[in-house]
Order: C-alpha cells, then sequence, then structure tokens
C-alpha cells in the first residue's frame, strides 16, 4: 500500500525515472547546478573570480536555466544559437574571455564554459512536446534539431552536407546547424541509420557535434591565455505538463555527459554523481529562497503580486525544484493533488522509497598552491 505522505515524492522519483529513460545522467536543475558548484570550487572555479560562457538554444524556454547560471556564477556571456549551434567563432569566445575578473595575486583568469541542446520531454513522457504559456496546443522542443531531422530523413544526408562554412544567407544559423549535424552522422557512421533516428538521438548528435566544436573554438581561444577552465557540455530537458497552468508541475532536467576543468594546463574529469544531493533541509531552503525570487522569468513573483511556495523534493539520486508557471496564480500541495496525476498517467512506474546513497563525500582544503588559493580537495569515503 502506498505510503500517502510521501506521494509527492513517489510522483516526482517516477517522472525522473522516465527523463532518465533517454538520458540516464539527468539531474533535476537544482540538483545538477549545487553539485557543479561545490566540484568547480574544489578546483578554484567561483562566481566571484571567473566568467561564465554560455551557449544554449535561443528559445525562451532555455531562459530559466541562463537565469539560473546567473546566480551561480554572476552574469554569463552568451553564445547562443538556434539549436545550440556555435556561430560566434574565436573573436565571439575572445570577446567573453576578455571580460573575465583577472586574480589579483596571481594575474589568472578563469572560464567557465557551458553548453547544453535542449528538448522536451512532457509529463506523460511524450518526446519533443511542450505547451508553452499563452498557446493551447504542444510545440516543438527543440524544433530547429527536429525540422533538421526531418529534412534530412526526406532529402538525404549527401544534399545537407555542403562544403564547410558555406550558409544560405536568409537563414544562416539553420542552414550552418543542419550542415553540422549532417556532418556529424556521417563522421559517425550512422549514414545507414538515418531513417531510424529520432529526436532523442538527434539531440545526442547535437551534443556531440556542439561540445566538439566548442572544444575546437577553447583551443584557439584560450591558447596563450594565463587561465584556467572548466567545460560543462549536456542536454536540457523540460518536462513540463500537458497543460502550462495544470496540475503537473514543470521541472527542468540537465543531463551532463562531458563535466572537466583544466587548471594549470593538467585536465581533470568531473562525476558529478559522486557529489551527495542537497538534503531535504537545505532543499527546503532553496525552494524558500526561490519563491521569493521574482525578478526573473521562473522566479516565484506573480503577475498580480503573489508569492508561490515552490514544489520541492528530493530523491537520493536527483532533487527537484519545479519551475515557477510565472502566468498562474498560487497553487495549493496536497497530497490530493499528486495521488491524481498518478492516477492519471499510468506510464509512470512508481516505487515505494527512493534509495540513499550508503556512502559520504567530505571536502577538506588541500595546500596552497599560492597566495589567495582557496581551493580545496573531494575525499570519498566509504561507509
Amino acid at each position: 500500500m502506498r505510503d500517502e505522505s510521501h506521494t509527492e515524492d513517489i510522483y516526482l522519483a517516477a517522472r525522473t525515472r522516465e527523463i532518465r529513460k533517454h538520458f540516464p545522467t539527468a539531474l533535476g536543475v537544482d540538483d545538477f547546478l549545487s553539485r557543479l558548484e561545490v566540484s568547480l570550487f574544489s578546483y578554484g572555479f567561483t562566481g566571484e573570480n571567473a566568467i561564465a560562457m554560455s551557449n544554449l538554444c535561443r528559445d525562451e524556454i532555455t531562459a530559466g536555466l541562463k537565469h539560473k547560471l546567473d546566480h551561480v556564477f554572476g552574469s554569463a556571456f552568451n553564445t547562443n544559437g538556434l539549436g545550440g549551434v556555435l556561430t560566434c567563432g574565436v573573436t565571439g569566445v575572445k570577446a567573453g574571455l576578455s571580460h573575465s575578473p583577472i586574480s589579483a595575486t596571481s594575474g589568472k583568469e578563469r572560464y567557465v564554459f557551458l553548453s547544453f541542446p535542449h528538448i522536451a520531454i512532457d509529463c506523460e513522457g511524450v518526446v519533443g512536446e511542450v505547451v508553452r504559456p499563452g498557446r493551447p496546443d504542444p510545440s516543438c522542443a527543440c524544433g530547429a534539431l527536429n525540422a533538421a531531422l526531418i529534412e534530412i530523413q526526406r532529402d538525404g544526408l549527401d544534399a545537407a552536407c555542403s562544403q564547410p562554412g558555406r550558409h544560405d544567407p536568409l537563414d544562416p544559423e539553420y542552414s550552418i546547424l543542419k550542415q553540422r549535424l549532417a556532418r556529424r552522422i556521417r563522421y559517425e557512421g550512422l549514414a545507414d541509420k538515418v531513417a531510424g533516428l529520432d529526436l532523442v538521438e538527434m539531440t545526442r548528435v547535437a551534443e556531440r557535434t556542439i561540445t566538439d566544436d566548442l572544444e575546437y573554438l577553447i583551443k584557439h581561444a584560450v591558447a596563450g591565455r594565463r587561465a584556467d577552465y572548466a567545460v560543462i557540455t549536456g542536454v536540457q530537458v523540460h518536462s513540463w505538463g500537458r497543460q502550462f497552468k495544470g496540475d503537473a508541475p514543470n521541472i527542468e532536467y540537465i543531463a551532463p555527459s562531458t563535466v572537466y576543468t583544466v587548471v594549470a594546463g593538467e585536465r581533470t574529469d568531473l562525476d558529478l554523481s559522486l557529489i551527495p544531493p542537497l538534503t531535504p533541509r537545505q532543499l527546503k531552503v532553496l525552494a524558500a529562497h526561490e519563491a521569493f525570487d521574482g525578478g526573473h522569468e521562473g522566479g516565484g513573483g506573480g503577475h498580480d503580486g503573489s508569492h508561490r511556495r515552490r514544489l520541492a523534493a528530493g530523491g537520493g539520486a536527483t532533487t527537484v525544484v519545479e519551475e515557477s508557471k510565472s502566468h498562474s496564480v498560487s497553487r495549493r500541495r496536497d497530497t490530493a493533488r499528486f495521488s491524481k496525476l498518478l492516477q492519471e498517467n499510468d506510464t509512470l512506474e512508481v516505487e515505494t522509497a527512493a534509495q540513499w546513497p550508503g556512502w559520504q563525500t567530505k571536502v577538506r582544503a588541500r595546500p596552497s598552491r599560492g597566495a589567495g588559493d582557496s581551493s580545496c580537495t573531494l575525499d570519498e569515503t566509504d561507509t
């Protein structure tokens, strides 16, 4: 028999498992950012001493992630493109790097590169669909990636593999995006499998393409600079309700794929799954803080001046905080709401409890590398 006092956690865990069927590394966006901040801090990166270089799709529904990144790292330099395609070039990247804080003691600069194409997988597990405010019917995310997939399947791979550097002057970003995806598909030996590609796989192709493009630009833009940097790439997943103002919460996830730092020229790959999630107490504090942050889209203030208490739950493997429905009014959180959602959606696989990790991670200071170095090391021990 289901423990009704934990119905909300059960429902949210089921939603998370639905996302992880497609993206196994997915974490609630707030969980992802908390783990990332801890990990980068241990290598000397903070919001005060580094500049974030964010690369997202131009879609307005990615703005919530952008604002969360700004809260952690300060105002980010954006290189956004349609579908997340990088069209800023070396000059664009160098422009952002030139805005970085400079260490008063070492003269070093620090950069945090973040890049995420996106996809929608709604609360019932339907891939590609998201209901936007003010529009009654679902639309697609990512629309650019979906259009590229349809056209490549219809016209063939060779038609999209134009000469590098060429683009449609009336549609520059989209034509570059489609060309880069097509060439990547051919490079990875997937030419014979084009007909069977779906939006999930196309999004993965986009992530690998954009990650390689980003690293290529970093190589040319960072060369010769006295700097450390971090690279974080993956996929942003929108798991929103079938109705924007409905009972089903709108949840954002990040599925990280590449996370590493380069400090003093040495690369260290990081595994965010080794960082514990927020505790229930920390999560409640986060939710309460977010509820009164009405300054941004995705914040807590309503158009009527009301403040909403945000949904929050921890499931051990992930943590989710609901994306605010800034066009709606306050809604109650109660057991009946989530019981009803579970009954209505028989596609969600529910469990009675979440497993918390049986280990702990200790953060300890390490010998300073020099004046002003406050970095630390993660020391994992089994319990």
